[in-house]
C-alpha cells in the first residue's frame, strides 16, 4: 500500500508541475502528459505503475467524474436529454457488444472478455471530449450532447464492464442476469447520488462557515461512490447525478454564498486530478506491452485497428441513425449533416477507461487468473492514446465543415440590457423605502449608482465595478449597490428559467455578479 502511495504523490509532483507549465503556454495537456508517462515509466528513477491500481477508481476516477459534473448543467443537458441517453446507454450498449463479438471472432478471445474490452473502450471520456470540443469552438448544443454523453456513459459503461466480469467468472449469464444488474446498477446509483446531492445542497445553502461548507464537496464524491458500489449500484452514475443536482441548486440560488468558492476550488482539483489521469495512462503502457506473451503480440495487432475501426463505424452508424430517425418523424431540424458529423468524431477516449481498465482484477476470486488481460489493457492503453491524437483534428474538420460556435453578441446585450433595469428599480424601491422610514438615500449615492446603470442601457455593457468617491458615504453605497447586484441575479435566474436561457451563458455571467458582490462586501464589510 505504501508503494501505492509513493508512485501516486510523484506521479501528481511530476504530472502538475508539467500540467502547470503546458497551461502557461496555451497548449493540450493530454497527449504530452502520456508521453511523459510512458517516457518515466521505462527510465530506472520515477514513479513506476502502480501495484494496487483498483485504489485509483475511488481515489481519483470518483473525484474527476464529479468535478467535471459539477462545471455541468442538469438545464442544458435536460434540452438535449434525448441524443445525449440514446448515446449514453444505446450507443455504449451497440458498442460493448460489437467489439465483443468481433474481437471474440478476430483473436479467439471469450466471448466475456472480448465484451469486457468492449465496454471498457464504449465510453469517450469526459476530460478529452469536453477540452477538445471548447477548443474547437463548436455551437453550445454539439458541446452539451458531447459532455451530456461522456458524463453519462462512463456508469453505463462501467455497468457493463460489471456485467462482462460476473459472466466471465460465471462462465455464462442469462438475459434476467444482464437486466437486473443494469436495473440495479441504474436504479441505486441515481437514487444515491439524487439524495446525496439533495442533503450535499441543503447543507452548502444554509451554511454560514464556507470553508467547511465546501470542505463537504471535498469528501462527497468518494462516499456517493462508495455507498453506491457497496449497495451494487454504479458509483460513477451516482457522483454525476450528485454533482449535477448540487450545482443546479447553487446556480439557482442568487446569493448563495459559496458558489465562487466552490466553483474556483473544483477548477483546481479537476486540473489537478486530469493530470495525474493522463500521466497513469503514460506509465501505465510500457508495463503492459512488456508482459504481453510473444503469441498475443499478433493480436494486439490486429485487435486495435479493429476496434478503431469498430468505434467509430458503430458511432457512425448510430448517429448518423438517430438522425434519419428524427428527420422521419419530423423532428430533426436541428440536427444538421456537419454537426452530426462532429458528434461522430468526437469520440475521444481518455483517462475514464484507462481507470476502468485498472479495475480488472488478475485473477478471479477462485483464484484462475483472468484471461487476456493483458491483451486488453494493451489495446484499450494504444486505443485511447490514437483517439488523443485523432482529437486534434476535430477544429480542423469543424471549420472545413463550417461549424461555427454560437453568436452570443445580440442575446448577452440583450440580457444586459434586462439586468440594468433590475438594478434601476431595484434602485427606485431603496430611495422609495429610505424615504418613507425617514432616512433618505444620499443623492450622491444615488446618482453614482443610476448614472452606471444609465451607461449599461445605453450601451448594453456589462457591469463596472462601483467607482467611490471620498465624499461618498461609503456604507450606503455598498449597501445600495449589493442590493443592486442581487436585483440582477434574481432577474438573470428568472431569465433563464422563464425563456430557458443556457446555463453555459448564464454561469459566467452569474459569476460575475458574485465577484463583483464580493468585491463590494470587501470594501466595507
Amino acid at each position: 500500500m505504501n508503494e501505492t502511495y509513493e508512485t501516486l504523490a510523484m506521479a501528481a509532483l511530476i504530472s502538475v508541475g508539467l500540467g502547470v507549465f503546458l497551461r502557461q503556454r496555451g497548449w493540450g495537456i493530454a497527449i504530452p502528459l502520456v508521453i511523459v508517462g510512458a517516457v518515466i515509466a521505462v527510465l530506472p528513477v520515477g514513479p513506476n505503475a502502480i501495484p494496487e491500481p483498483e485504489i485509483i477508481l475511488v481515489a481519483i476516477l470518483a473525484p474527476l467524474v464529479f468535478g467535471e459534473a459539477l462545471g455541468s448543467s442538469f438545464l442544458d443537458l435536460r434540452k438535449v436529454r434525448r441524443p445525449v441517453l440514446l448515446l449514453a446507454i444505446g450507443l455504449v450498449v451497440a458498442t460493448t457488444l460489437a467489439v465483443g463479438v468481433a474481437a471474440a471472432a478476430a483473436v479467439a478471445m471469450p466471448i466475456t472478455m472480448a465484451c469486457a474490452l468492449g465496454a471498457v473502450l464504449a465510453p469517450t471520456d469526459a476530460v478529452a471530449v469536453s477540452s477538445v470540443a471548447r477548443r474547437a469552438g463548436l455551437p453550445r448544443r454539439v458541446v452539451a450532447i458531447l459532455e451530456g454523453e461522456s458524463l453519462v456513459n462512463d456508469g453505463t459503461g462501467l455497468t457493463a464492464l460489471r456485467v462482462a466480469l460476473v459472466a466471465a467468472a460465471a462462465g455464462s449469464v442469462t438475459l434476467v442476469d444482464i437486466g437486473s444488474v443494469f436495473a440495479v446498477a441504474v436504479i441505486v446509483g441515481v437514487g444515491v447520488g439524487l439524495v446525496g446531492g439533495l442533503f450535499v445542497a441543503w447543507v452548502l445553502g444554509r451554511a454560514r462557515d464556507l470553508v467547511s461548507a465546501n470542505a463537504l464537496t471535498l469528501v462527497a464524491p468518494f462516499g456517493l461512490y462508495l455507498i453506491a458500489e457497496q449497495w451494487e449500484g454504479s458509483g460513477i452514475l451516482a457522483v454525476v447525478v450528485a454533482a449535477l443536482v448540487i450545482a443546479n441548486r447553487q446556480n439557482a440560488d442568487p446569493g448563495h454564498a459559496g458558489r465562487v468558492q466552490s466553483v474556483n476550488l473544483w477548477k483546481h482539483i479537476t486540473f489537478v486530478l486530469q493530470c495525474i489521469a493522463f500521466f497513469l495512462v503514460g506509465l501505465e503502457l510500457p508495463g503492459v506491452l512488456t508482459r504481453l506473451p510473444d503469441h498475443q503480440w499478433s493480436a494486439l495487432l490486429v485487435l486495435v485497428p479493429l476496434v478503431l475501426l469498430l468505434l467509430i463505424g458503430v458511432r457512425a452508424l448510430f448517429v448518423f441513425g438517430i438522425v434519419g430517425a428524427a428527420r422521419a418523424v419530423g423532428r430533426g431540424r436541428q440536427y444538421s449533416f456537419a454537426g452530426s458529423a462532429i458528434v461522430v468524431w468526437a469520440g475521444a477516449r481518455g483517462p475514464v477507461s484507462g481507470l476502468a481498465v485498472f479495475s480488472i482484477p488478475a485473477a478471479f476470486a477462485d483464484g484462475v487468473p483472468v484471461p487476456f488481460r493483458d491483451l486488453i489493457l494493451a489495446t484499450t492503453f494504444i486505443v485511447i492514446v490514437v483517439t488523443l491524437f485523432l482529437s486534434l483534428t476535430m477544429a480542423p474538420l469543424a471549420r472545413a465543415l463550417k461549424v461555427d460556435s454560437d453568436d452570443d453578441a445580440d442575446l448577452l446585450r440583450r440580457i444586459n440590457v434586462r439586468l440594468a433595469r433590475a438594478a434601476l428599480d431595484r434602485l427606485h424601491d431603496i430611495e422609495v423605502e429610505a424615504a418613507d422610514a425617514g432616512t433618505p438615500l444620499s443623492p450622491e449615492v444615488a446618482a453614482q449608482l443610476r448614472a452606471e446603470a444609465d451607461h449599461r442601457l445605453d450601451f448594453g455593457a456589462e457591469g463596472e465595478d462601483v467607482v467611490v468617491a471620498s465624499h461618498v458615504r461609503m456604507q450606503q453605497l455598498v449597501q445600495t449597490a449589493r442590493a443592486m447586484i442581487r436585483a440582477e441575479q434574481e432577474e438573470l435566474i428568472a431569465m433563464r428559467d422563464a425563456e430557458g436561457l443556457p446555463d453555459a451563458l448564464v454561469r459566467p455571467m452569474l459569476q460575475e455578479l458574485d465577484v463583483r458582490d464580493q468585491a463590494l462586501a470587501a470594501r466595507h464589510p
